[in-house]
Parts: structure tokens; sequence; C-alpha cells
């Protein structure tokens, strides 16, 4: 086993409008007070040798966010979590640690699906079924992209992987949906909406999972628990 602890962390709405860049740095923060034997790059310039799964959009809350930090020596993955959620500010909580076996790929090479829960009010779970029948019968939903090498044509419908749960909750509709995430093809908040029918300004959204996708089979990055998908 090498030094390194991946682990499981949630973002709840007290830094919901946090940038990727601010959680960042108060993860390093936390690890300074706690201290944590925290290993760091080499050369002129050293930074804290951590790595995230793809950046959460400002706004959205998250119970399945991941991250391995590598440590100068050993780390017991009990004693990481009790230490860093101490130190943790609140909204951040970690959920599950595990020592990360050596030559495991990163997280980014790892992860490529996202599940999300969309809590949209004033919807009824009718207007979400008829919304998905109408996808279905489509053969594409070719939307401009944005982006730094300019605007290119993407066809959302391949990475909208499925609709797993429509229950009523409140005065709405939670939709539970998966979707794909990172360099494979990521599919956009802003895009789920423009295939759902909803602003993500007047929803509440969660991404609840994280895995790999390897043909129906989804695996997490954290304890290797899969599930099979039936796609539509």
């Amino acid at each position: 086993m090498s030094n390194a602890i991946r682990f499981q962390f949630s973002k709840g709405p007290e830094v919901m409008f946090l940038s990727h860049l601010d959680v960042l740095r108060a993860m390093e923060r936390a690890l300074r007070r706690a201290k944590l034997p925290i290993a760091f790059t080499e050369g002129f310039s050293p930074r804290p040798i951590m790595s995230f799964s793809f950046a959460l959009p400002v706004g959205v809350l998250s119970e399945a966010e991941y991250a391995d930090f590598r440590f100068a020596e050993e780390m017991d993955p009990a004693d990481f979590m009790e230490r860093f959620n101490y130190h943790l500010p609140s909204g951040f909580q970690v959920i599950a640690a595990e020592q990360l076996a050596e030559g495991s790929p990163s997280l980014m090479n790892e992860i490529n699906a996202a599940l999300w829960k969309v809590a949209l009010p004033h919807t009824s779970r009718k207007e979400i079924e008829e919304r998905l029948r109408g996808l279905e019968a489509r053969d594409s939903f070719v939307v401009e992209r944005q982006t730094k090498k300019g605007n290119r044509s993407v066809d959302l419908l391949p990475l909208l992987f499925g609709v797993s749960k429509i229950e009523e909750s409140g005065n709405g509709v939670d939709v539970h949906c998966l979707a794909g995430v990172g360099n494979e093809g990521n599919l956009r908040v802003e895009e789920l909406g423009l295939l759902l029918g909803f602003s993500p300004a007047e929803a509440v959204i969660t991404r609840i999972g994280q895995f790999k996708k390897a043909g129906s089979q989804y695996w997490t990055p954290l304890g290797n628990r899969g599930f099979t998908w039936t796609e539509r």
C-alpha cells in the first residue's frame, strides 16, 4: 500500500457557492490546522500532493466528492477522518476514507459518470415523464457549446445515460439522472436543464454519486462497490 488516502466528502449549503479553488484552499488550511503530515512536491515552490475528482459547479451541493491525499508517512484512514473533520469548515464532511493501493489510476482517469439529484419545485411527475418520452423519440439533441477553442456542436442525448428515479417531494419532484462527466464526455448542469426543461437557477442540484462506467456496470472510486444499469 502507498501512503496515499482516497476519501469521499460532502459539500453542503454552507459552502455551495465556493469555487473549486476555494475548496482547495479550505482543505489546505484544514490540513495545516490538523497538523497532518501531507507530502509536498519537490522544486522551487513545493505544493501539497492532493488531487480531486472533477470540479463541482458553483451553487451545486454534493454527497459524493472525492480526493486523494499523499502523506509523508503512513496514515490510518480512521485517524485521518477524525482529525481532518474536526478542522474542516462547516459544510464539509469526510464520509469515508481508505488507503489507496500503489499504482491506482487517478480520479480523473477513473471517473466518467455522475449521478445527480435535481429537486424541481412546482413540477409534476407527469411533466418529467412527458419530457423523457419526448427525448426518447428524438434521434439527437444538438446544442452549441462554448469552449476555450471556440464553439462546437454537441449531441447531448448520448451523455444522458438515463433517469433512475422520479419521486414527488413537497410541491415538486426529485429527479435522479445518471450522466457522463469528465474527459470522455461531460454533460454540464445547464445542459441537463435543457434536456429536462428546467432552469438550474430554480432547482436544487446535488451530485450524489460518481462512478467508473464500464459497459452497463458502474463502480464507485472508493470501496469498489458496483451496480448494473439498464439504459433507456
